[in-house]
């Protein structure tokens, strides 16, 4: 303090200052502040401060959220490893793991003597994975080009495909060109091609018994002849490979694998006998054409076992070039197409009549030259008397439709009805190839009318399997064996299969099948001796022919042929069944065009099978007239 100064006056000018200063600091506050606290307060908008507790407190915070993280981990872990561990590992495994098809073999098809009718060759699918050929696409592309038969402009694509590590690059490529063909990609150092089993179905005999055989497609699936009918026995049963692989597809080489061997399809043997069938084939091709005929077939079989020798069938098909031919040339016309068999069908009535009781060999018919019949007469193919006097025997020798149709008459019409269906007509033969048909007959409670078309053969469908081997029946003692196409069939082991078992049926007596060898050879005996003679060199026959209007949309147009023949008379061996439909050059007779058929195969197939020639091969005719 200055002295002089009384105190009270030097303190008011002390609080006079802290008031000024207090003030000055307001108005700077006010005034020049006002910068700094607009800045301090967006500074405090832009940070939110969220407010703790102590160190403490964060602390166990941070340590509660570390502890709930490592049990929901631990609690994962738990479920992955101990419950589900054994389903992801499964899962996992399975997304690692490959599967392959193993491809069994097809059977084979041999005729009864070994020979070849279908086989497979080994062959594969050429296959490639774009991962691996995009990166060089041109040098594996001129590699396999000529194996493959392609050229690189056609390869460069599929060995380039993206977003996939497969792709086919031709299928059914014979083993051996593979094997050259990964030799040379082995040279190069270039990996990426592959194989898949695809073997080829060949036909080495061609067209020989081309629709009986039948064909498969590109799948290996038969389409056609045994090669469908016996689809699951021929094709066997797929195998499968697994096996480990890496991410790329590639085999691990240490992996797990697991092979389950295919099963390989069962081998038959035919009873076809094939230079018999291609004997029948030809000589039913060549008359087909000489006839300009829509189509002709012919049977031969064995009558004492019911074994089909020859089915011969004109036109037919290469079964390696199926596609070459007509649809309808590929079914068989023996087994699948009914007609009309007209006068032949008078052998199945005769044995009716005999059978019954209601008529012998020498009933004795005054035969008028028409026949009344509902609406409709009935009339021979041939102009005769109107008083033509014809036993049984003679009735059947000369083909009269009204000797038949009036000694049919002798006997209920239900009863006639029976015994044809008892022969196997109107149902299935069984026969072990596709398509068969039932044929039809006419029931129990037919007209008359009808009853009288029947007894001659109209009216009324067959087959030619079913006629052949009713007749068959007839001739063998009167026991009817069901026609067979299969001699054998054995496993992939060699080990024989057992074969369905159909067993023979008695259909007549023998002496009415005896009665019958003797109407047939009245047909033969009394044949014309030139050009067109039924009978056989060296061996005694019988036969009928027929010669039928032939059934269409439009009503009867054209005729359908046929002859039906066996030998030797005493004891009947071989049968054989030759139906030529619609003829239009020439006469159109069972005699002219379907017989001179069956005498060739006949001629051929007698020595071949060991037939004895018969001691007297021409016999005295006996009486067919009163």
């Amino acid at each position: 303090m200055a002295p002089g100064r009384p105190l009270r006056e030097s303190a008011k000018p002390a609080a006079a200052r802290h008031r000024r200063s207090d003030s000055q600091t307001d108005r700077r506050l006010r005034d020049g502040g006002k910068a700094r606290t607009s800045t301090a307060a967006r500074r405090r908008r832009r940070i939110r401060r969220v407010p703790l507790a102590d160190g403490t407190h964060r602390l166990h915070v941070v340590l509660i959220m570390l502890a709930v993280a490592m049990s929901l981990c631990a609690g994962r872990l738990l479920q992955l490893q101990g419950f589900d561990s054994s389903a992801y590992a499964a899962e996992s495994a399975a997304a690692l793991t490959q599967r392959m098809p193993l491809l069994p073999s097809r059977g084979d098809i041999t005729d009864r003597n070994g020979t070849v009718l279908a086989a497979t060759e080994p062959a594969v699918a050429v296959t490639a994975d774009p991962s691996l050929t995009g990166k060089q696409p041109g040098a594996f592309a001129v590699v396999i080009a000529p194996y493959l038969g392609m050229t690189v402009e056609e390869l460069l694509p599929l060995l380039t495909k993206r977003d996939t590590h497969f792709v086919y690059l031709k299928k059914q490529v014979p083993a051996m060109t593979y094997t050259r063909m990964a030799a040379a990609l082995a040279e190069q150092n270039l990996y990426g091609v592959f194989r898949e089993s695809d073997p080829i179905r060949t036909y080495p005999a061609g067209s020989l018994a081309g629709p009986i055989v039948g064909f498969v497609d590109g799948d290996g699936t038969g389409k056609a002849g045994l090669e469908s009918s016996l689809q699951s026995q021929l094709a066997g049963v797929e195998g499968q490979e697994e096996y480990e692989s890496a991410p790329n597809g590639s085999k691990i080489p240490l992996g797990d694998s697991k092979i389950t061997p295919a099963q390989n399809g069962y081998d038959y043997q035919l009873t076809l006998d094939s230079e018999l069938q291609w004997v029948a084939q030809r000589r039913v091709a060549q008359q087909v054409k000489k006839a300009k005929a829509d189509f002709g077939f012919a049977i031969t079989m064995n009558i004492k076992t019911g074994e089909i020798l020859a089915l011969a069938q004109a036109p037919t098909y290469d079964s390696n070039d199926p596609k070459s031919s007509l649809k309808k040339h590929r079914n068989l016309q023996a087994v699948t197409a009914p007609y009309e068999p007209g006068s032949v069908q008078k052998i199945l009535t005769s044995a009716a009549l005999l059978e019954s009781g209601h008529a012998g060999e020498g009933t004795r018919v005054s035969i008028p030259n028409r026949l009344p019949s509902g609406p409709y007469l009935i009339k021979d193919h041939f102009e005769h008397s109107d008083d033509y006097r014809l036993n049984m025997r003679g009735v059947i020798a000369k083909s009269s439709n009204i000797g038949t149709a009036m000694l049919a008459r002798q006997m209920p019409i239900d009863q006639l009805h029976d015994y044809l269906a008892k022969f196997g007509l109107g149902k299935k033969t069984g026969i072990e190839l596709p398509g068969e048909s039932l044929g039809t007959l006419p029931d129990a409670d037919m007209e008359p009318m009808t009853r009288d078309r029947v007894a001659f053969g109209q009216g009324l469908a067959v087959t030619g399997i079913q006629e052949v081997s009713a007749i068959a029946g007839l001739l063998n003692g009167g026991v009817y064996n069901p026609p067979t196409i299969i001699k054998s069939a054995t496993d992939s082991d060699g080990k024989q299969v057992a074969l369905p078992v159909r067993e023979p049926r008695r259909i007549v007596s023998t002496t009415t099948s005896a009665h019958i060898r003797d109407l047939m050879r009245a047909v033969v005996d009394n044949s014309s001796t030139g050009k067109y003679s039924l009978r056989l060199d060296g061996y005694t026959s019988g036969g009928k022919t027929g010669t039928a209007q032939r059934g269409t949309a439009r009503g009867y147009q054209g005729y359908i042929t046929s002859y039906v023949g066996f030998a030797p008379l005493k004891d009947p061996q071989i049968i054989t069944y030759v139906v030529v439909n619609n003829p239009k050059k020439g006469d159109p007779t069972g005699t002219q065009v379907a017989a001179p058929v069956f005498r060739d195969i006949m001629q051929y197939a007698l020595p071949r099978y060991s037939v004895a020639p018969s001691k007297k091969a021409v016999l005295k005719p006996k009486p067919i007239s009163w």
